[in-house]
Formats: structure tokens, sequence, C-alpha cells
């Protein structure tokens, strides 16, 4: 059934935006409240042990999740009332304006859209005749248009509606969901009881899940409390349980290190310390020995507790946009997105290098800050997502980072959890792009050589040891053919970078060819420049200046400019 021309004139899209504000604002609120109640809650678990603890912990994971799936059912229906107001003003827009066109020019529209023609009678029964002929045929003209604007109107409001009430319905069935596991399927039963497995693959998982009521997810969480590790799933529920995860990590670092601090407590004071001078004799050698075991045990505790609290502090700081814990384990492995890329036009993975830890995480999340801020500024109808990917053990030190075993176990965890970005994403296709700097570049390269293969749509080499291989076309993009790979490989060194000279001064150390080097045949682009001057072998005189390896992504600088144009597709690059 078309609409009429005094229904679309009295729609008033407007006031779905309000709802949609309104509706986002109280979500907001809701959502700022639990997590409140969630970290005060989990403040108190934390010095509680028991049965009874353990029952009120699994209440409390129930609760939050309950209200994850709240909080993403109202963003939803906030967000289909902004789409139906943006739609049903298109429309009315386009209606009226053929409307009002057919008026000014004296035809008359009548409600269900008919027009009616002018009656020309200037006398002259032949002018008259030929008037009346050409004002029939605008008249037919108009009325095609406006019928069929007032029937697209209906088709947009049915839509519309019908998506409001799916919106709405969503809400309300998470009210009315059963939660006993009773009420599971036989599928998950199955998984809980030991006779089924989770899917190992993102895409399959993301679709197990997306399957899955609201109890049956909180079913399935409780058994797995590290599910939120898994590849697939959406960024919302992963920070959600990844966040409950992070509490009982921590405890037990703690833990750790209170027992190491406890074998010792003198030491733990700084007294008593053995001597490091001097002759020492079997005994004082023994301590000693002792000693620097205990100290070294010591250092990785308390590193691995500095690490995950620098976790939490970046999780909950002030001044920032939002933030998504996509992975958190005892490893000292984490992975934290700025932005919800799920709903991102661009995301964008940041992989570190050398010495990365959780605990100095500070350093790499501000970098990706700046890689968004910047990303935003060239292409500022877009939403972004950055995300800081330390989800690999990197090498502690420069002697390390000459290895590839860093580099060959952190490929497949970067393959997958791009995988499963792609898996969870909602909507059309998000522009992805991988950026590898340092020994970083490296991880990225192994991923995508030897057989392995990153679903993301472009990669990015800055300040680059090698990546493995000596040709561009050697790496591989899904879907990207290897003749195609310059237009998608990216690569920036610093003249003054020391790190990128690794291949032509010392060969035997370095990871592959340098990425920006005319063999290699990425597409390079430009860096500062870096200060001083030294003369190296084979090189000659260069600049020297170690600071400009981390100055890749500096606000101001070309290097950063450049990336920001690679991720966002912007900047015709292509």
């Amino acid at each position: 059934m078309s609409a009429t021309v005094s229904q679309v004139r009295g729609w008033n899209p407007i006031a779905l935006i309000d709802v949609a504000s309104s509706l986002a604002a109280v979500n907001a609120e809701f959502d700022d409240l639990v997590s409140a109640v969630g970290r005060a809650t989990r403040d108190g678990l934390s010095q509680w042990e028991g049965d009874v603890a353990t029952a009120a912990s699994a209440r409390s994971l129930a609760d939050r999740l309950a209200a994850t799936h709240l909080v993403t059912a109202v963003d939803d229906e906030a967000d289909e009332f902004g789409k139906a107001a943006g739609q049903l003003t298109e429309v009315r827009t386009s209606t009226l304006a053929a409307v009002d066109a057919a008026t000014a020019g004296g035809f008359a529209v009548a409600d269900a859209g008919s027009v009616t023609a002018p009656i020309c009678s200037t006398g002259d029964i032949v002018t008259d005749l030929l008037l009346q002929t050409s004002f029939d045929e605008q008249a037919r003209g108009h009325e095609a248009t406006v019928r069929g604007l007032l029937n697209s109107a209906a088709d947009v409001d049915r839509m519309c509606a019908g998506s409001l009430q799916r919106a709405i319905d969503a809400v309300a069935d998470i009210s009315d969901s059963p939660g006993a596991p009773d009420d599971y399927s036989d599928r998950v039963r199955d998984i809980l009881d030991g006779n089924a497995f989770l899917p190992d693959d993102p895409r399959e998982l993301a679709q197990f899940w997306d399957g899955l009521t609201p109890a049956e997810k909180d079913g399935v969480a409780a058994w797995d409390p590290t599910i939120g590790n898994r590849d697939g799933l959406p960024a919302v529920d992963k920070t959600r349980l990844n966040e409950d995860l992070l509490v009982p990590i921590t405890a037990a670092a703690e833990n750790d290190l209170a027992a190491i601090e406890a074998r010792h407590p003198d030491w733990a004071r700084g007294e008593n310390v053995p001597p490091t001078e001097g002759l020492l004799d079997d005994e004082q050698q023994a301590i000693r020995k002792d000693w620097e075991s205990w100290t070294d045990e010591r250092e990785e505790a308390s590193g691995a507790v500095a690490g995950l609290h620098e976790v939490r502090n970046q999780l909950e700081g002030d001044g920032r946009v939002p933030t998504f814990l996509m992975n958190i384990d005892d490893q000292g492995r984490g992975v934290i997105a700025l932005n919800n890329p799920d709903t991102a036009h661009n995301v964008a993975t940041y992989v570190p290098g050398t010495g990365t830890e959780l605990s100095k995480m500070g350093g790499d999340m501000t970098r990706a800050d700046h890689i968004l801020i910047e990303a935003n500024k060239v292409s500022p109808g877009s939403k972004n997502s950055v995300v800081m990917w330390m989800g690999y053990d990197a090498p502690p030190d420069l002697a390390d980072a000459a290895r590839t075993t860093y580099a060959d176990a952190g490929a497949p965890r970067l393959d997958s959890f791009q995988d499963g970005l792609r898996a969870a994403h909602d909507g059309p296709a998000s522009h992805n792009t991988v950026i590898g700097h340092s020994y970083g570049s490296t991880v990225v390269g192994h991923a995508m050589s030897e057989a392995g293969s990153l679903d993301v749509d472009r990669a990015v080499f800055a300040g680059s040891p090698g990546v493995g291989v000596t040709r561009v076309g050697e790496l591989a993009l899904d879907g990207v053919a290897p003749d195609q790979m310059v237009d998608h490989v990216f690569a920036t060194a610093a003249p003054a970078d020391p790190v990128t000279w690794i291949g032509v001064i010392a060969p035997e150390v370095a990871h592959g060819a340098d990425p920006t080097g005319d063999v290699f045949g990425a597409t390079v682009f430009e860096s500062a420049p870096g200060n001083n001057s030294i003369n190296v072998p084979v090189l000659g005189d260069v600049g020297l200046d170690f600071a400009s390896h981390s100055g890749y992504f500096e606000p101001g600088t070309p290097s950063l400019r450049s990336m920001a144009e690679i991720i966002t597709n912007t900047g015709n690059r292509e």
C-alpha cells in the first residue's frame, strides 16, 4: 500500500533522532554503572576464597554477561532509530520536493499522488489544445515521480518499522530468555559435558556464538572463562569476558610474587643481601647464587604483576576513546583496541617489536593513539579503530631479535586474530591494515609467507630489520595476486635508523632484504630523516639517530601521515 502526501508531510524523523540520542545516553550511563559495579565486585572477590566465593563469582559473571547482552541490544536499538531517521528524512525530502515542484508549476497534487494539470483557456482553440496537451504530459510526468516516491516512502516506512520492531524484540527477548541448562541446545550441552568442542576456526566460532541465546553464551562463558581470548567473538563480548578474566589472573600473579618474597622477606626489604665483592667462601658463593636466582624470579614476577596492573590502567584511563580488551592471558600477552573494530570502517592492527611487554605498554598505546588521531584527521567521515597487538612473545633484547623463533610463534596468532576481526565485523567488510614496527614487521612478514597469508587489505613495515623474504611477491594477502602485492605492501625507513641497516652491514643476523630497497619492490613512503652522522663500513657517511627508530609514529611526521592515508585508503595511493 502506498503512503499519502499528508502522511509523508506529517512524518517527524527528528523525533527518531531524539529517541536514538536518548537511548544511547541512557545506555552509556547504564554501561558505566555496570562497569563500576563489576570493578567493585571483582576487587571484593579477589580477596575471598572458598565455595561461597566461587558461587558469588559465577553469579557476578552471569550478571555482567546479561548486562553486556542488554547494552549491546539497546545500542543496536539506538542505531536502528538513527538509521530509520536518516532513511525517512531522505525519502520525505525527495517526496515533498517533487510535490512542491509540481504545485509551483500550477499543478494540483492529490493526497494519493495523482496530479492534475491546470486548465488552459487563452481563447485560442489551437493554442489551448497545444498547451493543454503539454500540460497534461507534464502532469503525467509529475504523477509518475510523485507516485513512485510515495511507493518508496511506504517501502521505507515498512522496512524501518520492521527493523525497529526487531530491535525492540531483541531487548525484550533478553529479559524473557530462559537461563536454565535444561533450555540449552543439544550442541551446547555436548560442549559443556565434554562430548564436543568449540570450533577452532574464528569464522565457525563467530557463527556458533551468534546462534546462541544469551543464556547459552553465559553458560559457555562460565564453563570456559578464557573464551574471550578466542578469535571470532564480538569485541564487546570479548571485553566483558576478558575484564573478568583479568581479575583472577592478576590475583594469581600477585600471590606468586608474595610467595617469592615470603621465602626471603629480609631480601625483599633489601636486608642481609650477600656480598658481591671480595673473596667468597663456598657457603657465601652458594648464598650469592641463591640470591641471584631469587632476584631473577622476583623480577619476573614483579613484571607480570606490573603488566597486568598497566592493562587495567589503560582500560580505565580517562580522556581516551572507548577501549576494548581483545585478549589477555597469564603469559604476558594482551591486545587492546581503540574504538570498536567490529563497527569501524577502517581497522589498523599495530604490532610492536623487540622489548615489548605489558608493563611498558603505555608507550605503544600512545603510538596507537597517534595513529588513530591522524587517521581521523585524514578521513574525518570514517569510523576508525586501531588495535595495539601484543599478542605474541616478543624478543626481550637485540640478541634475541636475531632469532626467527619469536616471529614463527607469533605469525599464526596474528593470522588467527585477523581472521577473527573479519568474522566478528558487523556490516560491510572493513578496510583492514596491519602495521609491523621493528621486529613486529618480522612477525607480520612471517604471517604472510611460507604458505601463510593474512586476511587484510594492506600491510605496512616501519623500521624493519627484514620480514623473512627478499621480494614483495613472496608475501601473500588473501585474495591478492602476487603481481599485485606492490599495491598492498608499504614500507618506510628513516635514513638515520640503524635497525634498517642490518641487512647490509650484518646480513647473517638480518631477517631478509630491506623492505624499502628497490629489489624488494614494496611501495615506499617517506620518514623523518633523523639527526647526527657517522661513517659506517659499506654504507659510508650516514645519519645515525637511534631515536629515529621510535619516531615513525610521532605527530607531524610524514611517516605517520602516510600510514594514516594507507589505513583509511585515502591519499590516492592506489
